[in-house]
């Protein structure tokens, strides 16, 4: 765990209120960088108004500062992280790029690999095919994802599913606060008051009603025992150090089976 430190270009920083993020994938980051440019700039600006604004108006990153900047970032600001539940974020990063994100077809492509992991007989009830401009292209089944991941082949990583414990370094970073993407709206207006923000709760997230363990057995009830085993074990650092529970995630998911 904490293998590496992270790079710096990683860390969002808001100079208005001395504020570091840590950017990881499939928490809530949109949100999050949402809430941040809107601080930064004083503004009430809806995400895709913001990502509009990105070519005039970048994110400052930790990169852009010198060795003795960083530094003092690090050691001053109120540093944030997000965390996420292992199985749930999994969901979220196949969901997200195999099947509703435009760019799909280049994670099928770059990733078509995945294949290898499943055994011929499950590959034919498993995969399906769809036409694009260059012809068709086999989708990446869930299955074929999560057996994958579970292994420690380097071509099959990627940022939207690696272990947040080693994007993030928490055991090399003290963090002022770790909010959880399961209670954003909860945890965002005690992380304003820890930084001392005021005046501007029209920027916290709204709750949102979570599909949570009932969506987590509609896709993992076709995964292998030896699968999900595999899976505890690679994201075991994010479950002991973040407050998840496999078991529970796993009786939670059993307990929605009907």
């Amino acid at each position: 765990m904490c293998q590496t430190f992270p790079p710096l270009r990683r860390f969002v920083v808001d100079e208005r209120h001395k504020l570091l993020y840590c950017q990881v994938f499939k928490t809530g980051s949109t949100t999050t960088l949402t809430i941040l440019h809107n601080l930064e700039h004083h503004k009430k600006r809806s995400t895709r108004a913001m990502r509009k604004t990105l070519d005039t108006h970048p994110f400052k990153r930790l990169n852009n500062y010198t060795k003795e900047g960083v530094r003092l970032r690090f050691e001053k600001y109120t540093k944030l992280m997000i965390v996420r539940d292992p199985l749930e974020r999994l969901v979220s990063a196949w969901k997200d790029k195999f099947v509703v994100a435009p760019a799909r077809f280049g994670y099928w492509k770059t990733y078509q690999s995945m294949m290898e992991a499943l055994s011929p007989d499950t590959l034919r009830q498993q995969v399906s095919t769809e036409k694009t401009e260059n012809g068709t292209i086999q989708q990446v089944p869930f299955l074929a994802f999560i057996k994958a991941v579970g292994t420690s082949r380097t071509e099959w990583q990627d940022l939207h599913w690696q272990l947040i414990s080693n994007l993030c370094a928490p055991c090399q970073i003290d963090y002022d606060f770790i909010v959880h993407t399961e209670t954003l709206a909860e945890d965002f207006p005690l992380f304003f008051k820890k930084a001392g923000i005021v005046g501007r709760n029209d920027l916290l997230p709204k709750t949102q009603t979570r599909e949570g363990d009932r969506l987590l057995w509609d896709f993992y009830k076709q995964v292998h025992l030896e699968d999900l085993h595999r899976i505890k074990l690679k994201f075991k650092a994010d479950y002991d150090m973040f407050g998840y529970s496999f078991d529970e995630d796993m009786t939670e998911m059993l307990n929605h089976r009907s």
